[in-house]
């Protein structure tokens, strides 16, 4: 299973001067925490560059689309054509889902063969220079679940691709 997680804000603001322009969120790193836990994060070299990022992220499979060497053990890259890569990553982690966490281009480029996106869509604007176009990207996506975090600053939302042939209690999980 393919699927995306990220955080934006109400403008579709991601991202500032290489890292989330918010102050953490408890909720929303546990949200995180929980769905991909055991599984495998891909993520751009901007995304691993990000000075929050912990590296490698403990206790996933790590993959880095990046034409650079990464230099540490247990970390995988993946240049070239890195889309048409990610079946074979899902086949070769038989029983793992695949999270694409981010930059936004990797998560719009991976739409089309994505099953779940798992959105923390954040109350307000902030100071942004990196965005996702939320109405395009949610174009051929239906809202299975939402809910709200105990501060009312976040909702987790939880999409399905209506192309998908995974069944919708597989994104719920």
């Amino acid at each position: 299973m393919i699927c995306t997680i990220f955080t934006t804000d109400q403008a579709g603001g991601m991202g500032h001067k290489g890292t989330m322009p918010w102050p953490h969120h408890r909720e929303d790193m546990e949200w995180f925490k929980e769905l991909t836990e055991g599984h495998v994060v891909i993520m751009g070299r901007k995304t691993w560059d990000d000075p929050k990022m912990p590296k490698p992220m403990p206790k996933r499979i790590n993959y880095v689309v990046t034409n650079r060497p990464i230099g540490l053990r247990g970390v995988h890259t993946i240049s070239g054509n890195w889309l048409q890569r990610v079946p074979e990553i899902e086949r070769l982690h038989t029983g793992k889902k695949i999270f694409i966490i981010g930059g936004p281009e990797l998560i719009e480029q991976v739409k089309p063969i994505t099953d779940f996106a798992y959105v923390t869509y954040r109350r307000g604007n902030y100071r942004c220079e990196t965005r996702i176009n939320m109405f395009d990207y949610v174009t051929k996506m239906r809202a299975i679940s939402s809910r709200p975090s105990t501060d009312k600053l976040l909702n987790f939302c939880v999409f399905r691709n209506i192309e998908s042939d995974i069944p919708l209690h597989e994104g719920l999980s």
